[in-house]
């Protein structure tokens, strides 16, 4: 009797034993499961990451898939440097930096001959649309390929220290800093711009998104519309509009340049610390705003008057704190001279270089 109890209870324990034992192995068993579905997750997050970084260096970065198509806003960029690259930048002399308006007026073979210099002396690194960020970050991207530079002519208008359009241009959002895109007004644009500094496939979506389009269609890659016969530059535009000339369209045109205008800002430090980094290195420059159209001109000194003035006094600061000078040449020349209302022609260049003086 007593060992039929023993044995029972050996029985008993034995069985508290196993069932402990199972326990432990199935627990054992679902932590190794939940371990293997955790390192399947974690590797798959690690290769995710890994093509984004790939596809951010190699793709959404890179200067050439944006070259594919030379006349959108940031294809320019990449033509533009393409042709400085073809040339010998230890001859420049003379550099030009701007937007369109510089692009058609500052003809470099026009001012070789002007100043005494041979045509490969001068490059004009202007591109439509350039803005003061972008003239900062091409100058200081190349600076070292143009160790005999003496002179740059900063070509500026109203439109480009302008902060309140930096939101929705593409070349700033090619072109800026982190601490750039913090500049700008209001936090949800900082913070868009932001994400889109760290992930250019989020912040150049509507660029790579059109361009993916147009490759769809077989319409990329495009050539330059010179095939680079011109050297010094991106070419200037030579059709003349004649219904983009006159009262209506320049009025057109000084609204969108003048849409909430905020003058200090990101652009404005820019265009500081352009100046600063060329008296610094011992390169002179002069600050020019370009003539435009009379009905235009009339147009901004009846509706922008103000700020007009506060642009002018700003710049013209700016240029004699860094001993530069700041031109403004009159609005004295009359339409035949433009191609539409801030574009002048092949006659109104050869005008302009005529008078301008370094």
């Amino acid at each position: 009797m007593i060992l039929s109890i023993f044995s029972f209870k050996l029985n008993k324990k034995g069985s508290f034993l196993q069932l402990v034992r199972n326990e432990k192995e199935e627990v054992t068993l679902r932590r190794s499961k939940r371990r293997r579905k955790q390192s399947w997750w974690m590797r798959g997050f690690l290769w995710a990451l890994l093509l984004v970084a790939l596809c951010e260096a190699f793709i959404f970065r890179n200067p050439a898939l944006y070259g594919m198509s030379p006349a959108s806003f940031i294809g320019q960029i990449t033509d533009v440097e393409k042709r400085l690259e073809s040339q010998n930048t230890a001859k420049i002399k003379l550099l030009v930096l701007g937007d369109s308006q510089s692009m058609d007026a500052l003809r470099p073979p026009l001012l070789a001959a002007r100043y005494g210099l041979k045509p490969d002396e001068v490059f004009n690194l202007s591109i439509s649309g350039g803005k003061a960020v972008d003239m900062l970050h091409l100058y200081e991207k190349h600076k070292q390929d143009l160790p005999n530079l003496q002179h740059v002519i900063i070509s500026v208008n109203e439109h480009q220290l302008n902060a309140s359009t930096d939101f929705s241009d593409n070349k700033f959002r090619y072109h800026a800093t982190l601490a750039e895109r913090l500049q700008v007004p209001h936090f949800e644009n900082k913070m868009d711009l932001a994400f889109g500094w760290l992930l250019y496939s989020y912040g150049l979506r509507e660029v790579w998104t059109e361009m993916a389009k147009l490759y769809w269609e077989d319409k990329l890659p495009q050539p330059p519309r010179d095939q680079y016969k011109y050297k010094w530059g991106l070419p200037p535009v030579e059709a003349r509009e004649a219904n983009h000339l006159g009262p209506a369209y320049a009025a057109e045109v000084a609204k969108r340049w003048m849409r909430d205008y905020q003058l200090k800002g990101v652009e404005t430090n820019a265009l500081e610390r352009l100046m600063k980094e060329l008296s610094k290195q011992g390169v002179s420059f002069t600050v020019v705003q370009l003539p435009r159209t009379q009905a235009f001109e009339t147009i901004m000194k009846k509706q922008y008057a103000s700020e007009q003035a506060a642009y002018r006094h700003l710049v013209g600061e700016l240029s004699t704190r860094y001993n530069g000078r700041f031109i403004i040449i009159p609005p004295t020349l009359d339409d035949s001279y433009f191609r539409d209302a801030n574009h002048v022609n092949k006659k109104g260049a050869e005008k302009i270089t005529a008078e301008l003086s370094l």
